[in-house]
């Protein structure tokens, strides 16, 4: 009778921490980029998995080795060791030794987890503190970014900005003000909502890098695409990474490095009111050639919806 007590006692404690063992997880595999593509037609993981890796992956790499010893190490060893531990005692009967031996591994794991879960407690309450109420909350979530320049897109027809005097390349903030451009660079307000709602809507994904402005020629940003101060821009003139052709807050495009989602990426645009054309995949050359495999597409071009080009 006392076996059958202790067979059904092991397996409750058993069957407590198998969800442990079978929880979805989103830390595996360790490495989140740059693995082998899977044959044809057979999808094993998220398209990202299969992109080239950047600094951004460091990033993403060391967190997964976080929550792997954290959510996938730490609770199942800690579950086998409390049910060897509680096997130990229920098995001593008159054998001192056994049952010592068992509250000893009870009470290590035990001390083990604590220190674990208290680590991360005492550190979200200092930083939740000390830190702003807009930051706090998931200060343990972080964005990365690798911005990488475009080729020029082929010039839209329509009215030039103005070209302003060679003198002002020295003075960039005359220089924005002569064109009504922001200085210093930066995104426009509708931007950023749009940027939010399409990440919003595809939660988990990989995006790819992010480039809006223009990073390789910051003069460019204040000229709307016109060299006046350069012997080259990433975009056309009155592109709308320059905020078009009267837009006054900033840049007002998008372009995201993961093409292998471009379709989601533009099914997210449109459900957040970009219309149609102002999101699409495109080449090196900035042309539109749709985001099918070998199609040439290397990023996913997004403009918001009040830009008055492309």
């Amino acid at each position: 009778m006392k076996t059958v007590k202790k067979i059904i006692i092991l397996s409750v404690l058993v069957f407590l921490f198998m969800p442990v063992f079978v929880q979805a997880v989103s830390w595996w595999p360790l490495v989140p980029c740059g693995l082998n593509p899977p044959p044809l037609g057979e999808t094993r993981l998220d398209a990202s998995y299969y992109q080239p890796c950047n600094r951004c992956d460091l990033f993403k790499l060391l967190k997964n080795v976080i929550d792997f010893v954290l959510i996938g190490l730490m609770p199942p060893a800690a579950a086998i060791l409390f049910v060897w531990g509680g096997f130990l005692i229920l098995m001593g009967g008159a054998n001192p030794g056994m049952i010592s031996k068992g509250k000893d591994i009870f009470w290590n794991t035990s001390i083990g987890v604590a220190i674990i879960l208290a680590s991360w407690l005492m550190t979200n309450t200092i930083i939740r503190s000390i830190a702003a109420d807009n930051i706090a909350p998931e200060w343990w979530k972080f964005q990365c970014t690798v911005m990488v320049a475009v080729s020029p897109s082929p010039t839209p027809t329509g009215t030039v900005t103005p070209t302003p005097t060679g003198g002002l390349c020295s003075q960039p903030a005359q220089l924005a003000a002569s064109n009504n451009e922001p200085y210093p660079r930066k995104n426009a307000p509708e931007l950023v909502s749009l940027i939010s709602c399409i990440k919003s809507r595809l939660p988990g994904q990989n995006l790819g890098s992010q480039y809006t402005f223009d990073n390789s020629y910051e003069l460019c940003n204040y000229t709307r695409g016109q060299k006046t101060c350069t012997t080259s821009c990433s975009h056309a003139v009155n592109s709308c990474h320059y905020g078009g052709r009267t837009g006054s807050q900033g840049a007002l495009a998008v372009d995201f490095g993961n093409e292998l989602i471009g379709a989601n990426i533009i099914q997210a645009a449109t459900a957040c009111g970009v219309p149609s054309g102002k999101a699409r995949c495109e080449n090196a050359a900035g042309k539109n050639v749709g985001c099918a495999l070998g199609s040439g597409a290397n990023h996913v071009h997004v403009s918001a919806s009040i830009c008055d080009a492309n």
